[in-house]
Order: C-alpha cells, then structure tokens, then sequence
C-alpha cells in the first residue's frame, strides 16, 4: 500500500509548482485537511466543496478568509452578506450580466482583441501570455469598469501587484511593500473619478457600483463603500481571461490535434476549448470562506475563524467527478466545473471572462496560423492562489 501524504509538509513552493498531486493525496485523508504551511483548511473534492459551499452565507459559515478584509483595505463584495451584498451586487451585475456583457463585447471589444492580435502577427514569434492575452484583458475589462485613461502596463503592474500580495504565504517583504504601495497608487488615482462619477454619473462597471442597488432616498455610495471592492475586481477580473485563455492554448499545444480542430474552425471549437481551460486549470484556486463558530463536517473540526478554502481547482479534478480529469480534453461530455464558485457569492464576472475568452481564443486562432510551442523558451506554469500560464512562448507562420 501507497504511503499517505503527511499535510503538515506539504510547502508552498510544492503548491505553487503544481499543486494537483498534493491534491490527490489529500482527498484520501479527510473531506477536510488544515495545511500548516499556508494555514488554511483545504476542503479537495468535487462533493465536499459543493456541500459545504452550500452553507456558506449561513449562520455556520461566512465568505472570506480573515486576512481578505485586512488586504482588501475593509468589507467587500467577497466578505459582504445580507442586503449590503445584494445591493453592491445589483450595481455590480448590471454591468455584467449576460445582456450588457454582450452589447459591450459587440461593440467594440471584439475589434479591440483583432487589434492586439494583428500588431503581433507578422513577428512570426513571442508570448502569448505576457505580449498578448495579458494586454487584451486588461485592456477590455478595463475599459469596462472606466479606466480607459490608464496605459496597458499600469494595469498588468496592479494586479500582478495585488496578487503577488494576496498570495504571499512565503512571507516576501518586497510581494508587501510593492502591494501596499500599489494600493495607495490605486486609491489616488480613484479619488478623483470617484467624486466625479459620484456627481456624474456615467454608465461605467464603477458608477454602476456608485449608483445601483441602494436603498430608497440613500445618496451614492462614497469612496470608503466601494474601493475594497474595487481592489477586489482588479485582481481578479482583470487576470481571469487572461490566464484562462493562456492556460486554454497551453492545453492545446500540449494536445495538438485538438488544436488543429480549433484552427481549422475557430468559431466552432473556441466556446468548447475554454470551458475545458476553466476546469483543468482554475484560474483563481479557491473560494474563501471562515466558520463563525466551530464548524464540524464529516468529523473534521475547524476552528471558529480559521481560514476554510473550498480548493475548486481541485474539485475540478476529482476523479470521482471526471474521467481522465488530468488530462486537457475540448470534447469532454461533462461540461459542469465550479471554478466561479457558489450560491450568492458566484463570481460577478463570470459572463464577462466567458464572453471575452471566447473572442480572444476564436480570433487567436484564426490569426495566428500553426501556433506551436517555441523549443527555445519554455512555458511557464505556476500558481496555488493564482494559477495559469504565466508566460507562453509560441511561434506562428
């Protein structure tokens, strides 16, 4: 018989480097398994995480992990609950649900991805993730929420910024001080627009957020109510198409005859070839939540306050889910995965990161003929929180 794996020497650099094999293991130990080196409770399969996201928002368990209101500078759309979260929510969600994600992407986003696309084209060569994907998100999504005024670079630097600090269980110095100082860079540049927007309202992700889901006879919200949310969108809605659609081509370069169905119909394939990327790789990890008091499931306690994290990247993989789980697959039949999440906190974005995903692998595809891995620079793949292909080198005819 196989030994078992020993949690408490499980490290961060093994998660970081490919957390799925620590995931199998643990999902022999117990339905629930406190990790010491990163000080989390990891719930690991594709039934415990379901059941227990079930709870959260009741009066056993609350979302977010503790540290997330300290980082995020107060309450948020992922800490709310109650009305206070339903109401941030609709201003949220009229920006992004399916109708508005649509219009937005139709007029206008679309091009925006071909243009990126084609100002690389003719080198014949370079990274995917960093040159391109990375650019479109931010870009796009950017656009979205009112920063059309802050460059490309600014806007990958934030939220490179706030993950490396979200994501710093190594306890790295400089991943704080450069996360703290971005911030502050954040906050500057949203004092103004905030007022603005506040007596002017436009029809921007933000002002929707100002504006929408308040109280009769209430006033927009202020600077203080809205910016930990902010912060929120920026370092996740910012990198989730991005990563997504890098980790969809490093599925497929990987497995290229599925890619060669993609180039040859990339507006059959594409929707297809994302939805399987959102499930091999998710690319935020975890959905966070806390008990409220000491929370017993299937035996295993966990302490009141302790950081519970419902892993459905690895949920996403179980076996008992999936067929071949670890394995990139376009045609697999089950198309269900719980990378946004669950009940009220299901991720506000996802129909933006869908929507977007699926132009920039259809047009990525289309123009970029016989995409394949450059043999001199290798991929990069990494991330425990925060997962993806973090650096694609391709070449193209």
């Amino acid at each position: 018989m196989s030994r078992m794996i020993d949690a408490s020497a499980i490290t961060i650099d093994a998660l970081n480097a490919d957390p799925y094999p620590v995931y199998d293991e643990l999902r022999k130990i117990a339905p629930i398994v406190y990790v010491p080196q990163i000080d989390e409770w990891l719930v690991t399969s594709w039934d415990d995480c379901r059941a227990i996201g079930a709870l959260k928002d009741s009066v056993q368990l609350a979302p977010g992990h503790p540290v997330d209101q300290e980082f995020f500078g107060g309450d948020s759309v992922l800490t709310m609950s109650g009305d206070k979260h339903k109401g941030l929510r609709e201003g949220i969600d009229q920006s992004l649900k399916a109708g508005p994600v649509a219009r937005f992407l139709d007029d206008g986003g679309r091009d925006t991805v071909i243009r990126y696309i084609d100002a690389i084209a003719p080198q014949g060569r370079g990274d995917l993730a960093v040159d391109l994907f990375n650019k479109i998100s931010v870009r796009v999504v950017g656009n979205r929420l009112g920063f059309d005024d802050v460059d490309d670079e600014t806007l990958v630097r934030w939220f490179e910024a706030l993950s490396g600090g979200l994501s710093n269980k190594e306890g790295d110095n400089e991943a704080s001080i450069r996360a703290e100082v971005t911030i502050r860079e954040i906050d500057e540049y949203m004092g103004d627009k905030i007022a603005r927007l506040r007596a002017t309202p436009d029809d921007t992700l933000l002002s929707h957020m100002l504006h929408v889901g308040l109280p009769d006879g209430e006033g927009p919200r202020t600077f203080d109510d809205v910016m930990p949310s902010i912060r929120v969108i920026i370092l996740g809605a910012f990198q989730e198409p991005g990563h997504s659609v890098a980790t969809t081509f490093w599925g497929l370069l990987n497995e290229p005859d599925q890619l060669r169905e993609l180039q040859a119909s990339p507006n059959e394939f594409a929707p297809a070839a994302l939805r399987e990327s959102f499930r091999w790789i998710a690319p935020i990890g975890v959905v966070a939540a806390h008990p409220l008091t000491d929370f017993t499931y299937n035996g295993v306690t966990v302490p009141a306050g302790a950081p519970l994290s419902l892993v459905v990247a690895a949920a996403n993989r179980d076996p008992a889910k999936f067929t071949n789980a670890h394995r990139f697959d376009m045609h697999r039949t089950q198309t269900v995965n719980a990378t946004f999440g669950y009940g009220v906190h299901h991720c506000s974005g996802h129909q933006l990161a869908k929507g977007l995903g699926e132009i920039m692998v259809e047009e990525t595809a289309r123009r970029l003929p016989n995409l394949r891995l450059d043999p001199d620079a290798p991929a990069t793949v990494s991330g425990y929180l925060f997962r993806g292909a973090k650096s694609l080198p391709v070449l193209w005819n």
